[in-house]
C-alpha cells in the first residue's frame, strides 16, 4: 500500500481501522566503483513497498536524501546537514500524527543517518508521546545478516557492499557494473573523517568491501529476508 498513490479519502478510510506506517529513510551518495549512488534509498523503497504491500501497511515515500557530509568528495553526492535531516524526521513524524498516525516504522538504507534519526525520533517522542515510532536498518532485519555472513563473511564491507549491490542487481537488472574492481581493505577510525579524507583511504569510494563477490541471485535471496523479516516486525505491532 503505497500512500504516493492513494486518495485522501483512502488513506482516512485507512485510518479508520489501522495507524501504522512505514517510512523508507535513505541516501543519495556515491557507493564506489560498482554500486549506483541511489542504492541507499532504492533498497528500504522497495522493501518497505513490498512488504507494506504483503502486511496491508501503508508506506510512505522515501526519503531519498541523508546524512552523507563524508562522501562530498565525489560528483554525485548530495547531502543533508544532520540537524537538517532530524529536523525533516521531525517534521514528518509531527504530520503523520497530525493525521492519526500512531506507530511508525522508519526503515534506514544509510548507517551514516542513524545519529540523525535518533535525534528526530527523540524530539517527536517528547511531543507526540502517544506514538510509538521504532527506527531500523533493512541489514538489522531478522533473516538478513545470517545470508549476508553466509554470502560474503568478512569481506562484505562497511560501505559499497557485496550485499547492497547484490539486492541493487537483483531489484534493478543491468545498472551494476559488471567490470571486476580490487578490492580496497577496511582502514578502521574512531572519527567520521572529513570528505577529502575519506576519499584519501578509499580513493574509489569503497571501504573494504569485495564488490565482485555480489549477485542478483544472491540480492533476491536478501530481499526476500528483509521482506519478510519486517512483515514479522508489523505483525508483532
Amino acid at each position: 500500500m503505497l500512500l504516493s498513490k492513494m486518495t485522501w479519502q483512502q488513506v482516512a478510510a485507512y485510518l479508520e481501522n489501522d495507524d501504522r506506517i512505514i517510512i523508507p529513510v535513505g541516501s543519495t551518495e556515491q557507493h564506489g566503483p560498482r554500486a549506483v549512488i541511489g542504492t541507499d534509498f532504492l533498497i528500504p523503497d522497495a522493501i518497505a513497498a513490498e512488504a507494506g504491500r504483503r502486511a496491508g501497511v501503508v508506506a510512505a515515500p522515501v526519503i531519498p536524501y541523508g546524512m552523507a557530509l563524508h562522501h562530498m568528495a565525489f560528483p554525485g553526492t548530495i547531502s543533508l546537514r544532520p540537524s537538517t535531516l532530524m529536523r525533516v524526521v521531525y517534521d514528518v513524524l509531527a504530520a503523520l500524527s497530525r493525521h492519526g498516525f500512531r506507530r511508525v516504522l522508519l526503515l534506514n538504507g544509510h548507517g551514516g543517518n542513524v545519529p540523525s534519526l535518533m535525534a528526530g525520533v527523540a524530539e517527536a517522542n517528547d511531543v507526540y508521546s502517544d506514538m510509538l515510532i521504532k527506527t531500523m536498518g533493512w541489514w538489522d532485519v531478522d533473516g538478513v545478516t545470517a545470508i549476508r555472513e553466509q554470502a560474503f563473511g568478512d569481506k562484505d564491507g562497511v560501505h559499497g557492499t557485496a550485499g547492497e549491490t547484490s539486492i541493487v542487481m537483483a531489484l534493478h537488472p543491468g545498472i551494476v557494473s559488471q567490470e571486476p574492481v580490487e578490492m580496497t581493505p577496511l582502514k578502521t577510525s574512531n572519527v567520521w573523517p572529513h570528505a577529502a579524507r575519506w576519499a584519501k583511504r578509499y580513493p574509489d569510494g569503497s571501504a573494504g568491501a569485495d564488490v565482485n563477490l555480489a549477485s542478483a541471485e544472491w540480492g533476491q535471496r536478501l530481499f526476500e529476508a528483509a521482506v519478510s523479516g519486517l512483515v514479522q516486525e508489523l505483525d508483532r505491532w
